[in-house]
């Protein structure tokens, strides 16, 4: 037993401070793998978190549901819920300025029309005639400069034939210093009673206003609807 204790130490005490600088190393190696660990974690938590904040400021849209289908009424019917839409609560109604000439051309709304949706503040023309006496019919409004830009609706309506067209022309006369007036025409716009039109034309500079309608059938008037003024 004496050879034991004075000859030949234990295992753990032949590896003396080698045995620890071991274990050490084994301990230091470990620590550096968690710390790659962390860092490569904290490194994809920055980039999830750049990648969500980059999409919530460009305005990357989110998913959408399907798009609304349009309500157009098929038929044409007068009022027909599909019909185009001029701005509302922007300037002043047309039907509010003094009629300078024409106003003979000016029609009360048909009885069939009468409290159907979209008749609102209508302004209704008779159809000419189309004889060569008798080609178009205007009316004609003062606007002294006052107005950049005029917005409607045409709906023609023809009793005895709805799918006759329709043609609306925006003239504006301009005087000149000398004297003289330039008439010029600022839009024109189509329609049919089963097709409304939206119209909107520049007068700008206009000292006057006519609005000229011409019909495929002598038969029938144009409503335009919520006519506005917008004032400058």
């Amino acid at each position: 037993m004496a050879s034991v204790d004075n000859g030949h130490p234990a295992e753990t005490e032949r590896q003396g401070p080698g045995g620890r600088r071991g274990r050490g190393r084994r301990v230091a190696a470990a620590l550096t793998l968690v710390g790659v660990l962390l860092a490569g974690a904290s490194l994809l938590r920055d980039y999830f978190d750049l990648r969500w904040h980059s999409s919530a400021v460009d305005g990357t849209p989110g998913p959408v549901g399907p798009a609304r289908s349009s309500s157009a009424d098929p038929t044409g019917t007068p009022g027909m819920t599909g019909a185009p839409t001029s701005p509302a609560g922007d300037g002043i109604g047309l039907d509010t300025l003094a009629v300078e000439q024409g106003g003979a051309n000016i029609v009360a709304l048909p009885r069939a029309l009468r409290g159907q949706a979209g008749y609102d503040r209508a302004l209704t023309i008779s159809c000419p005639r189309n004889t060569a006496a008798d080609k178009h019919r205007e009316v004609v409004y003062p606007l002294r400069r006052r107005y950049f830009d005029l917005a409607t609706i045409v709906r023609p309506y023809f009793p005895d034939d709805p799918r006759a067209a329709a043609y609306v022309s925006v003239l504006i006369a301009v005087r000149q210093s000398d004297g003289t007036v330039n008439r010029l025409e600022r839009g024109g716009r189509e329609a049919r009673q089963d097709a409304p039109a939206s119209l909107s034309a520049d007068v700008e500079g206009a000292d006057e206003l006519a609005l000229r309608v011409q019909c495929e059938s002598p038969t029938g008037v144009v409503v335009l609807t919520n006519a506005r003024l917008i004032a400058q």
